[in-house]
């Protein structure tokens, strides 16, 4: 074995000796920066649906509650309309 291929095996071995524990240290950070990233945004998620129901949700029942009423209202004035005209007995 001459210099040239030990000093080759040599900087192969050191330097996955270096890198494999980085990089299995890099690989289970990431996956604790995921999990704290999809708890967070769940958390955010979460808010804004507790807004939605409480804010969104009422105010659609009132505008729902609203046009039901005036198309009653409608409703009614034509039936009114059409008695007075005569057109309906």
């Amino acid at each position: 074995m001459d210099r040239r291929e030990f000093l080759k095996g040599f900087t192969i071995i050191g330097a996955s000796a270096v890198l494999v524990p980085s990089s299995v240290m890099l690989a289970q950070r990431a996956q604790e920066l995921s999990k704290e990233f999809l708890e967070i945004s769940s958390q955010h998620f979460q808010s804004l649906n507790e807004y939605a129901a409480a804010a969104i949700l009422p105010s659609l029942a009132s505008l729902a509650l609203y046009a039901y009423t005036m198309e009653l209202m409608y409703l009614l004035l034509t039936i009114f309309l059409l008695i007075t005209t005569g057109i309906v007995v």
